[in-house]
């Protein structure tokens, strides 16, 4: 009783006590090994649960080496759960579901992935289909048909789509050379010429050993998880036909035009601000994603309160880098009414300045560096996002302690380092200006910004005044 006492009389137990200053995460230890294959195999082991994840990323298989046939690569990875030499398509699924796991197969721009998450108790009998769908897949045509069809309709419903239709303009003009310039998923006329031959052919000069990352995460050893590589993924190819992609970025004379894709009859106007971006591996990557935080990456921002809160314009806006392996963009989007498009991008254009010119407050970094800190550790909840964030440490060469030093090196950044990473990576003078909207209600207004140009959903010019 004395000793409780005492404590009482020390602490007032009226106030809530400080919270200690953020500590680093320990990002779990893996095992990072190279098979003579070439194979680069990552392994982290949890028992916690009896469970299982394997993540397959084959790297230049993305949808950056689509070349003139758009939407090659993205095809190509949803096919290989579609049918192999073993199993229809049915039965993958049968199979998977009668073990109660998953199996999911896609592309972005950097790589195509495999990911299977099952019990620890049928490991063998998921990474028995896993091998299967990456190694034998069939491409028949009256699976791809059939996925055409999905994706054809898919395409003609982006056209109707505000967002959609300004994120494809924007692209166009701001990566204007690069690959990222067009559209992953396709176009009519490139999904419509698409042949089981264009899939197999891919598949064969990319899917290969050599290309390949594997992360196994939880109930198994490395002596497992390498005999198992092995085992089942032997028979992928070495290696491939060499690709030529040009990489030299040459920027669009016309961007600081203003471009606006015609949606006849909209009440709103989706506007897109922007210019080129980092590339992820970045060494001010962090500072970068930081400052846009505070100008627009969440809904305390300064964007987002300007335009939702103070002016009523919107019902959110927001800024982004949107960072890959060889480039990337920044913009700031958002949806306003049409009467106040013009007002809308005078107040973004004011947010830029704002944020290039002036220090960003004490409040403003503290409660951010929080925030970003705060949410960090939810990121790592699951077998497959830990996977996730281990490849992109080998994908985007990004340091092996990235993770472990995350929170400090966000709590080590000052306010000078945000205002120099917005100077020397947004450029409020050099943006290009994207509206999908009703072009005979907003384009008026729209001109003191610069000439315009009206595009239809097709990507047509048939206005230019």
């Amino acid at each position: 009783m004395t000793n409780i006492k005492a404590q009482d009389d020390v602490l007032d137990r009226t106030k809530p006590p400080k919270a200690g200053p953020p500590k680093d995460v320990e990002f779990p230890v893996y095992i990072d090994t190279t098979l003579q294959n070439g194979i680069n195999v990552l392994v982290i082991e949890n028992n916690k649960i009896p469970a299982v994840s394997i993540r397959m990323v084959f790297k230049d298989a993305g949808s950056y080496y689509d070349g003139s046939k758009y939407g090659l690569a993205s095809l190509t990875a949803e096919m290989l759960t579609k049918g192999t030499s073993n199993r229809t398509a049915t039965k993958i699924a049968e199979d998977i579901d009668f073990l109660g796991g998953s199996l999911v197969s896609g592309s972005d721009w950097d790589g195509s992935y495999v990911s299977l998450s099952v019990l620890r108790k049928y490991l063998t009998n998921g990474t028995e289909i896993l091998s299967d769908v990456v190694q034998n897949p069939l491409f028949e045509d009256d699976e791809l048909a059939r996925l055409k069809e999905q994706r054809l309709s898919s395409i003609l419903q982006g056209k109707d789509d505000a967002e959609n239709l300004s994120d494809k303009r924007f692209n166009k003009i701001v990566y204007n050379t690069l690959p990222y310039a067009n559209p992953p998923e396709g176009t009519e006329n490139t999904v419509k010429n698409m042949t089981s031959q264009d899939l197999k052919e891919f598949y064969r000069e990319n899917y290969l050993s050599s290309n390949l990352i594997i992360a196994f995460v939880g109930d198994i050893t490395k002596e497992e998880a390498l005999k198992i590589t092995d085992e089942y993924f032997s028979k992928l190819p070495i290696n491939g036909k060499k690709k030529f992609v040009n990489n030299n970025y040459i920027q669009d004379e016309n961007r600081k035009k203003v471009y606006i894709v015609n949606k006849t009859g909209a009440v709103q106007s989706d506007i897109k601000i922007g210019h080129i971006g980092i590339a992820r591996n970045n060494p001010d990557y962090i500072a970068v994603t930081i400052m846009n935080t505070i100008l627009g990456g969440y809904f305390g921002s300064r964007i987002n309160y300007n335009l939702r809160e103070k002016h009523g314009f919107t019902y959110g806006a927001r800024s982004s880098f949107n960072p890959y392996l060889l480039s990337g963009d920044f913009s700031v989007d958002t949806d306003v009414r049409n009467d106040v498009t013009d007002s809308s991008i005078t107040l973004i254009e004011d947010e830029l300045k704002r944020i290039t010119t002036e220090e960003v407050t004490d409040e403003e970094l503290e409660t951010v560096k929080n925030y970003m800190t705060g949410i960090f550790p939810l990121q790592l909840e699951t077998a497959n996002a830990v996977a996730t964030r281990v490849i992109n440490l080998k994908l985007y060469n990004l340091p092996k302690d990235y993770y472990n030093k995350y929170i400090s090196t966000i709590n080590s950044l000052t306010k000078q380092d945000l205002l120099d990473a917005a100077v020397k990576y947004i450029h409020p003078k050099d943006m290009t200006i994207v509206v999908s909207g009703d072009a005979e209600a907003i384009k008026n207004k729209l001109r003191k910004f610069g000439e315009v140009i009206v595009y239809d959903a097709d990507g047509n010019i048939f206005n230019k005044k």
